[in-house]
């Protein structure tokens, strides 16, 4: 039992250390809200610069491509005032908070200078309408008269090992009634086209390595223990009555903003 009482009691102290410097961060962004670096230095953390806008670019990842985190800093507050977003939890022990330095609301771009990307999106809305239908069409038929199928050969995915398919795809094919075999599913992929998913068989779930295995239950112990610390910061505060004086910033609808 060593290793996993190590590995607990590692695991309860990460949590109470995190605890402690989220507040510290929380209350380090509220009470300095002119700038970010304060806490930064207190805390030996770097500040990150980048170009967004409400809706995430493309190939945003991470913060960047957070709804909290862009809500937050589109706010009014945030856009008139230039002060700090609060301490936004984004997951798996994450808080981050932003500030705007620059802001420019949306605005009519010339012709010129859109044309060739209008064309470029018009033609791929277009694309993916009738790559849909042509899917649908497809998934109708072959449900129908599956001999017919034109598909490629059968691969075996799990979430763990999606087999190089899009996520949206192996979810389908999670989804399906197993009750009857083979089932069929359509997903619809925007841009991307469109998706017909047939599934053969259920095949087991392999058993994982030991440190797999190992790996797995400290994530679900984390998991399991920031639930439970939500839950008890909540249970102190209905106990407690508390009450919130500060009002929380309220969004205002704007086009957009780059």
């Amino acid at each position: 039992m060593r290793p996993e009482l190590e590995a607990e009691l590692k695991n309860q102290q990460a949590q109470s250390k995190f605890a402690e410097v989220a507040d510290v961060f929380t209350n380090g962004v509220y009470e300095q809200s002119d700038s970010l670096k304060p806490i930064a230095d207190r805390l030996k953390l770097e500040i990150k610069t980048a170009s967004l806008g409400r809706t995430p670019a493309a190939d945003a990842k991470g913060v960047l491509a957070n709804a909290k985190f862009l809500n937050a800093i589109f706010s009014a507050d945030s856009i008139e005032k230039k002060r700090n977003t609060e301490a936004i939890d984004i997951g798996a022990n994450q808080l981050v908070a932003g500030r705007i330095t620059q802001y420019a609301p949306a605005h009519t771009l010339p012709l010129s200078d859109v044309k060739d990307r209008v064309r470029v999106q018009l033609i791929a809305s277009r694309a993916a309408e009738l790559a849909k239908k042509d899917g649908m069409d497809k998934l109708v038929a072959w449900k129908a008269s599956p001999a017919a199928a034109s598909l490629s050969a059968p691969v075996v995915v799990s979430r763990e090992n999606a087999q190089q398919q899009l996520p949206r795809v192996v979810n389908a094919a999670m989804r399906v009634d197993l009750a009857s075999l083979p089932a069929w599913a359509g997903v619809d992929l925007g841009e991307q086209g469109y998706a017909v998913v047939k599934v053969n068989k259920r095949v087991p779930r392999d058993v994982p390595a030991a440190d797999l295995a190992q790996q797995g239950r400290e994530q679900y112990t984390q998991g399991w223990a920031a639930a439970e610390g939500r839950a008890y910061y909540q249970t102190l505060k209905e106990m407690f009555k508390v009450k919130i004086n500060v009002a929380k910033p309220v969004l205002k609808t704007l086009s957009g903003a780059e």
